[in-house]
């Protein structure tokens, strides 16, 4: 991609909403990602999976259309779309050819400014988001992600955005359309294009359709620090899941690029330390990977493995050897692999309208700016084995390992042997969403 195609336009429209544009003239699609302030860290304590619920009514019908006539509409004009709950933002995430994007504002629009949120869509409503949160028992995969959230995060950023049954059940909908008459508001809210869009135009008609629309949507700040220790579940199966959380920088820190990277030669991949000692090496589990999330308060570093009951503890004692031994360093090799990696997944997000528009929204939200590629390419390359080595001794060593929050699904409880330093441990003997 030339520097001539990733130049990013960002601007506040008249209504207060941040717009962020970036055109790519050699494609002939656009991407779309709406950020309103109406995540699932925004519902209030008795309303946890309201979040859930607002992301499926807004799509059954907008100002004179019902929900078949709305769904008829995008589907005319070719807009492929997708409306998911995250932790701060509901998120509308659209593509369509760029010659069609004119069209489809105005149905995308009615969709957030005059949702109809039917009455009788509410049981159908509430029943998928039942069976969301009832799906939870079969995937205990997934279960111990949630587990391992809760505990490790604070208030309201350790919510899983599946909401309790309580407040599922007992929702109405004029509670639901007065949360989201509260929540979506331009002053908070992103809306980002990435593709065959002209930002002044696109600037034009959403100031048209959005002319009359005010207010401050939410911004949910950590509450209080997080439980942490240790959570087991039993679950009399051939599986034990377990996950590991520690600690890392945030997205402003620095430090994010180094500790992606350092993620990376750790469990990312079948080059890792974690899956070739773990895995190839001794056998002692059918998956296991590291991963990284830098949030705007709180970053996280997990760990997963997936073993068997009698492989459990030697599979938990390897990952927590190796992460120890992690803290003495990198190769130059290990670096260059992940360098690799890395600038590869760069160049396929810069073929990409969706990764695009998800990216630049993703960055205004935590960073208050956007990155280009070439900025971010640029910030891997420079990134030395002198200077790795000084990140991970200086935030992945014993005092970042006693960060740690364990979380498990099994038979028995992993023995931790002192690993988690802070926090109670607790055993539930039966397993509920």
């Amino acid at each position: 991609m030339s520097e001539a195609e990733s130049s990013i336009v960002v601007r506040t429209l008249e209504c207060g909403m941040t717009l962020c544009v970036e055109p790519m003239p050699s494609v002939r699609t656009v991407a779309v990602n709406w950020l309103i302030p109406a995540g699932h860290a925004t519902d209030s304590p008795s309303g946890l999976g309201h979040s859930a619920m607002l992301a499926e009514l807004i799509q059954r019908g907008a100002g004179d259309l019902d929900s078949r006539q709305l769904s008829d509409a995008l589907d005319r004009v070719g807009e492929q779309r997708a409306v998911a709950a995250a932790a701060s933002h509901i998120v509308f995430s659209g593509l369509s050819l760029g010659d069609r994007l004119s069209s489809s504002l105005g149905l995308v629009a009615s969709m957030i400014r005059e949702p109809r949120m039917p009455e009788d869509a509410l049981a159908a409503v509430q029943s998928l988001a039942l069976q969301n949160l009832e799906s939870l028992t079969d995937d205990p995969q997934q279960l111990v992600g949630i587990r391992l959230r809760n505990r490790h995060m604070p208030e309201p950023f350790n919510r899983s955005g599946y909401g309790e049954v309580g407040a599922i059940r007992g929702a109405t909908i004029a509670q639901l359309r007065e949360a989201w008459q509260a929540r979506a508001r331009p002053v908070g809210s992103i809306f980002a294009a990435a593709g065959a869009v002209d930002p002044d135009a696109l600037a034009r008609d959403l100031d048209r359709l959005l002319k009359g629309w005010s207010g401050v949507g939410p911004t949910p700040t950590p509450i209080g620090e997080r439980l942490g220790g240790m959570r087991h579940e039993r679950d009399e199966s051939n599986q034990t899941h377990m996950a590991m959380a520690f600690d890392a920088p945030t997205e402003v820190d620095p430090d994010t690029i180094r500790a992606r990277l350092a993620t990376d030669v750790l469990g990312s991949g079948t080059s890792s330390r974690l899956f070739l000692e773990v895995r190839e090496r001794r056998g002692l589990c059918y998956s296991v990977a590291a991963g990284y999330a830098g949030g705007l308060h709180r970053g996280m570093c997990t760990i997963y493995a997936g073993s068997t009951p009698e492989r459990a503890q030697a599979t938990f004692d390897c990952i927590m050897d190796v992460v120890s031994k992690f803290a003495s360093g990198m190769t130059g090799d290990e670096l260059r692999r992940a360098k690799t990696g890395l600038e590869c997944r760069l160049i396929m997000a810069g073929e990409s309208t969706a990764s695009r528009a998800s990216g630049i929204a993703g960055d205004f939200h935590r960073l208050g700016r956007c990155r280009s590629l070439q900025e971010i390419g640029a910030e891997v390359a420079s990134q030395t084995l002198e200077g790795m080595n000084d990140f991970i001794a200086r935030r992945m060593s014993a005092q970042w390992r006693s960060t740690m929050t364990l979380c498990s699904v099994g038979r028995e409880p992993l023995d931790a042997k002192g690993a988690v330093t802070s926090g109670p441990s607790e055993i539930a003997s039966v397993r509920s969403a």
